[in-house]
């Protein structure tokens, strides 16, 4: 007759047996069916927001950077009253020009350069610090703006409003979004640039567009 002490350790043998079979056997399945398919955006800062004039918009916003064109803008600064000028050129190759008054950003595959054309100065880097007071940055024309409506599509307090407008001669889809302290206008076209934005911290218009890149705004000075 086997003592309760061996009793003991032979069930304990047993089941520590077990339960290294059972591992195994879960480690060899999860092997033979792969990693498990991720549900999660590709890019968050892509997704939809479930408001249909709001998300028109931002298709639009979100796929400006496979066009080729030259937008001009102005651009009012509410405090202070600063008005500005800017253009954007986005050419072959992925290469950008974006000038704000006297400062230019050119970025491309591989290269950033951040331009005083009053003084010929460059560094290579891009730096929306030159532009601070103008209260916008290099990339306003798509992705940066597309970021605002998309935190201001969380903060909305009710739907926003859909319209087609006209600006600068070309088609433009817009959304007025009403927020706290107001309603924010968003317009792009549909080969994707901002059109206008009008909020209560900056005004920007586009006032010229040409499918044509400029090649003269890729000059340092």
């Amino acid at each position: 007759m086997a003592s309760p002490r061996r009793s003991r350790f032979a069930g304990f043998q047993l089941a520590r047996t077990v339960l290294v079979a059972t591992v195994a056997a879960l480690s060899l399945a999860a092997c033979a069916t792969g990693q498990r398919p991720s549900f999660e955006a590709d890019d968050p800062a892509e997704q939809a927001t479930g408001d249909p004039a709001i998300d028109a918009v931002l298709e639009r916003l979100d796929r400006v950077g496979l066009e080729q064109f030259t937008a001009g803008y102005t651009i009012l600064t509410r405090l202070g009253g600063l008005e500005s000028a800017a253009t954007v050129v986005q050419a072959d190759n992925s290469r950008r020009s974006i000038t704000i008054n006297d400062v230019r950003f050119l970025d491309g595959v591989g290269t950033a350069t951040t331009c005083d054309l009053a003084t010929a100065e460059c560094e290579a880097v891009i730096n929306d610090a030159r532009v601070s007071d103008v209260q916008v940055t290099h990339d306003f024309y798509g992705s940066s703006f597309a970021r605002r409506l998309r935190v201001d599509a969380g903060r909305s307090l009710a739907p926003a409003t859909a319209s087609a407008e006209t600006i600068a001669g070309q088609p433009a889809t817009c959304a007025s979004v009403p927020v706290s302290g107001g309603t924010k206008q968003y317009c792009a076209l549909d080969t994707g640039p901002l059109a206008r934005y009008d909020g209560n911290d900056v005004v920007v218009e586009l006032i010229s567009f040409d499918p044509t890149p400029d090649e003269s705004k890729f000059a340092t000075s």
